[in-house]
């Protein structure tokens, strides 16, 4: 059977692969004969685009000699020129010189000399500047060329204007070019083309798509009707191409084509140039190439059956030995595999390699035995259940620890998944049942935290459950979900009360500002100056207590917790309270003391704390020296965010001092623990930047730089 299956899948691949072999050749042959046919189409235009340029670039360096544009010059030189440079190309039917009345002056073969020429397009456009006119029959030629008038000859007419040293036009030199030279280009570029595509033929249209070269002069058929998908690649500015014509059509053609675009700054006359061929002729080669792929390849696919055939045999007989093997072991287990001493060393090694996996697997058995066992002593001592259910399945699997947790301790096995549900507590059940329908419908992992109500208690306990999917759901096992099962309600006792100690804790630190507030009252009733110290003191007292409240949380998590961020002007607000009316600028009021300018910044605890103090220094310093030692001083703060030099944002603070009638002679002259501590304070702190500025009469002006990052960190 394996020889028979082998052989007929060596017959198959064999001629599926000719077939296909086949197909890739006649596909390639065929786009190499499109790019043949295209390859010619160009080769045809460049050489007229070539050809017309470097017939142009004469006529205006004829045009710019000295004996042509020269007035003084007599008829016979300038002949003699137009004679010389004609025999230089023979398809140069005539070249002319014209005056600017439009007469011929003179004449390369002395043909039409004195003639008038004034009504041609090439006179009239040749005076403004060089210019090729499309090809035309010269029907008044014909009879001096010794054409007869049913097959004249065809021009393509040349012209330059001849201009003199002050640049004005004095003449026109034109030319007249057989269209023989185009005939020339065509036989030269097709003539291998025709030896191994014996219908091809080349066509060149006019911009307006009028045959030019290939068909009979009398032909009415243009290139729209020839080749309408070639017309329409042009008209879509497709510069060349191959396609075929009426495809599926016994008449179908392969046309390659390329359009004119012109050499060395001629822009061309807008033709068109297309090669084609009847498909069937064209395509030829390429189908006898697939006939001898698919010869070749039968052949070689009889030899691949009966080699397959063969060596099938060899290999099929060891294998029906081990196969009789892996029989017997499904019927008895616990039997021993014999080792297997024919057939190719491949199938004796899997032989071996069939006994060791048999040898591993009871080995793994066995461990995996102990290892469950093991597991399920660990869980249950350490009060872990666990659980599990299937997607074709309304029950729950759950071990004894799993209900010992939900308070049925003499339970163990199945129960349905309402009765599961019945053990929530209502108000969680619902949030449980979508939890776990989305991780089911995503196939990601399940944790949840959710109350139960334990049946032989009646007591309500807090658990959390984690699970993950078991299988994939391929074939016919169905995909499981199963995980642990954990009782977390001393936990959640413990989080409780940790809980209700924060709020303690917060409400403690309140009262002891109030003991300070308090120590503070008593103090100034004792001494002489008492009120002025009380209301100082109280006063940071307060700022303190604002400050602490702005930035206290009883909720939060990690090193943040109990804390949370403010703003900058809540940190003026509550730091410069104390010592005057603080308002925006945009609210002035004549009795305040601080007028505060800037925008929003957020800050963090931790730099609400160290903006706090250095806020309060320069606070203090105002009083004792600054412009908040006078009746009508005031203080100015400003701030702004702007990028640093080092491309980062800093917070640019200015602290002004304005009002001080005179100044103070107790201002300090060399630097204090106050402004160490500012420093410290902004410098080591905060990673940023501080400058004092003593030099005014009426107060300080201190400029801080902060990172906007370490501000928010």
């Amino acid at each position: 059977m394996l020889a028979l299956a082998c052989g007929l899948l060596c017959l198959v691949t064999g001629i599926a692969s000719s077939l296909l072999v086949g197909r890739m050749a006649d596909r390639q042959v065929r786009a190499d004969i499109g790019a043949e046919f295209e390859g010619a189409a160009q080769r045809i235009s460049d050489l007229l685009d070539r050809g017309l340029a470097e017939r142009m670039r004469e006529i205006q360096i004829m045009a710019s000699l000295d004996t042509i544009a020269n007035p003084a010059s007599s008829m016979d030189s300038r002949r003699a020129v137009l004679r010389r440079v004609q025999e230089t190309y023979p398809f140069y039917a005539l070249i002319i010189l014209i005056s600017p009345s439009g007469r011929i002056l003179a004449s390369s073969s002395g043909l039409l000399e004195g003639a008038d020429v004034s009504e041609r397009d090439y006179f009239l456009r040749g005076q403004v500047a060089p210019v090729a006119a499309d090809v035309h029959d010269a029907l008044l030629m014909a009879p001096l060329l010794q054409r007869p008038a049913s097959n004249p000859p065809r021009f393509v007419d040349l012209a330059a204007p001849v201009r003199s040293a002050d640049g004005t036009v004095i003449g026109v030199v034109a030319a007249h070019l057989f269209w023989e030279w185009a005939e020339a280009i065509e036989r030269d570029v097709m003539r291998p083309i025709a030896l191994r595509h014996s219908g091809a033929k080349a066509f060149v249209f006019s911009a307006q798509g009028h045959p030019l070269l290939g068909s009979e002069r009398s032909s009415s058929e243009s290139l729209h009707i020839l080749a309408p998908r070639v017309f329409d690649a042009l008209k879509r500015g497709v510069v060349s191409g191959s396609v075929e014509e009426k495809k599926g059509d016994p008449a179908s053609t392969l046309v390659g084509f390329s359009a004119t675009v012109g050499h060395q700054g001629f822009h061309g006359l807008g033709w068109n140039v297309a090669v084609s061929s009847p498909t069937h002729q064209a395509f030829a080669p390429a189908r006898e190439l697939a006939q001898q792929v698919m010869f070749w390849g039968s052949i070689a696919a009889a030899m691949a059956v009966v080699l397959g055939w063969i060596v099938a045999g060899w290999i099929a007989y060891p294998l029906e030995a081990l196969s009789r093997t892996a029989e017997h072991l499904k019927s008895n287990p616990s039997a021993k595999t014999a080792p297997l001493n024919r057939g190719p060393a491949e199938v004796r090694m899997l032989a071996l390699t069939l006994r060791d996996m048999v040898d591993a697997i009871r080995s793994r058995e066995a461990a995996f035995f102990e290892s469950e066992a093991r597991l399920r002593f660990a869980t249950e001592d350490a009060g872990i259940g666990a659980w599990e259910v299937t997607g074709r399945s309304d029950v729950i699997t759950c071990s004894s620890q799993a209900w010992k947790i939900f308070g049925y301790p003499a339970l163990s096995g199945t129960v349905t998944i309402r009765e599961w549900l019945d053990c929530i507590v209502p108000g969680d059940r619902r949030s449980v049942i979508n939890s776990f329908r989305h991780a089911w419908r995503k196939q990601s992992g399940w944790a949840t935290e959710f109350r139960i109500t334990r049946k032989s208690e009646s007591e309500i306990r807090w658990i959390r459950v984690r699970g993950t999917i078991q299988g994939s759901g391929v074939g016919k096992a169905p995909p499981a979900y199963g995980g642990i099962i954990e009782d977390i309600t001393e936990q959640k006792v413990g989080e409780r009360a940790r809980e209700l100690l924060i709020r303690e804790l917060d409400h403690r630190v309140k009262n002891q500002f109030a003991v300070f507030h308090s120590l503070v009252q008593f103090t100034a009733r004792a001494s002489a100056d008492a009120t002025a110290m009380a209301n100082t003191l109280c006063g940071r007292i307060r700022a303190l207590a604002s400050a602490h409240d702005l930035v206290r949380d009883a909720v939060g998590e990690g090193v943040s917790r109990g804390l949370r961020d403010t703003t900058l002007e809540n940190v003026l607000d509550a730091v410069l309270g104390p010592f005057g009316t603080s308002v925006r600028q945009e609210q002035a009021s004549p009795d305040a003391r601080f007028t505060l300018t800037g925008p929003g910044v957020t800050i963090a605890p931790a730099a609400a704390g160290a903006m706090a103090l250095v806020m309060h220094e320069l606070a203090t310093n105002a009083v004792r020296h600054g412009a908040l030692a006078a009746a009508q001083g005031a203080v100015r703060v400003s701030w702004a965010v702007a990028a640093g030099p080092d491309r980062q944002q800093d917070l640019l603070l200015r602290w002004q001092e304005m009002g001080r009638a005179a100044p103070d002679p107790d201002r300090p002259q060399k630097k204090g623990f106050g402004t160490a501590l500012i420093r410290q304070s902004i410098e080591g702190q905060l990673g940023g930047s501080v400058a004092f500025d003593w030099a005014g009469n009426l107060g300080l002006e201190v400029l801080i730089a902060v990172p906007v990052q370490r501000l928010s960190s």
